[in-house]
């Protein structure tokens, strides 16, 4: 899709990409279920960046890159939390859509597993939160995460990404990026409807459903019209690979930071060695 030209990022970043923030957001159904689930069907996504634009305003995340409308981020980091990027068959050109891509929030998060100081939360209605006062920048989970979600912020020294929104959500309120994309490529609600939108989606297109079983099923569903490893997009194992990590977790308090280093370190190995020998 061909982007407007001639305005400014900082100028899209404050105008109809968000208004509905402004005017208020529709709060989920009150009978919907604990656990929720954000929908990605990249068949109706057009490219607009709506999303990004409405993620760093409720965030209130920098600009990572230089102001131009053109010229929006096309990598995760620390201030950019999703990312909206075209996607191109690796062998039949023609074939390209975009896809919406941030955190999963697996069901059993990996990266809250191997936290030595359990600053990673799961919230039973969905979203894995990092909590920035407890972080110690030790980055573990950006390398335990399946997907490679985390990133880390050389600023405030800690590990930062994707809430799903989670002020807004505990709230039965639905992420900013759902309110703002303008064509329904986004949608939000209990798991058990969105999985049934997402499985009636994908067959009656004969399509492709990612986060119904990957990293042990995720809290993000995406509906895709092709392979996923066609269009080069990660595709987690299933066997959650973090069991046992909460009994064997050594606190900082009780054995100091070096041997929890160390311990950390050897556990990792250990999981990332059985993950190994699984495939």
């Amino acid at each position: 899709m061909e982007e407007r030209k001639g305005i400014t990022r900082r100028q899209f970043l404050g105008g109809v990409a968000v208004s509905s923030l402004a005017i208020g957001l529709p709060s989920l159904s009150e009978s919907a279920i604990t656990r929720y689930a954000k929908l990605v069907d990249t068949t109706k996504c057009i490219g607009c960046k709506r999303c990004m634009s409405a993620c760093k305003r409720w965030n209130k995340l920098k600009l990572d890159r230089a102001d131009e409308l053109t010229d929006w981020e096309t990598e995760l980091s620390s201030n950019t939390w999703v990312v909206v990027n075209l996607r191109t068959d690796l062998k039949n050109k023609e074939d390209r859509f975009y896809i919406h891509w941030a955190c999963q929030h697996c069901e059993k998060p990996a990266c809250a597993g191997v936290c030595p100081v359990s600053a990673i939360k799961k919230y039973p209605e969905g979203p894995v939160v990092v909590n920035e006062k407890k972080c110690i920048g030790c980055r573990y989970c950006y390398e335990a995460c399946p997907y490679k979600i985390p990133r880390f912020d050389f600023e405030k020294r800690v590990t930062r990404k994707c809430t799903m929104c989670y002020d807004r959500v505990l709230k039965r309120i639905e992420p900013a990026c759902v309110t703002a994309c303008p064509v329904g490529a986004l949608d939000f609600g209990s798991r058990n409807e969105i999985m049934k939108k997402a499985k009636d989606k994908t067959e009656e297109i004969n399509g492709y459903l990612l986060g119904e079983h990957e990293a042990g099923g995720t809290d993000v569903i995406t509906i895709l019209h092709v392979p996923p490893q066609k269009m080069g997009i990660i595709v987690a194992p299933k066997k959650v690979v973090n069991q046992g990590i909460d009994k064997v977790r050594i606190t900082f308090s009780g054995v100091g930071a070096a041997a929890a280093v160390v311990g950390m370190l050897y556990l990792y190995s250990q999981i990332t060695k059985d993950e190994g020998d699984d495939t």
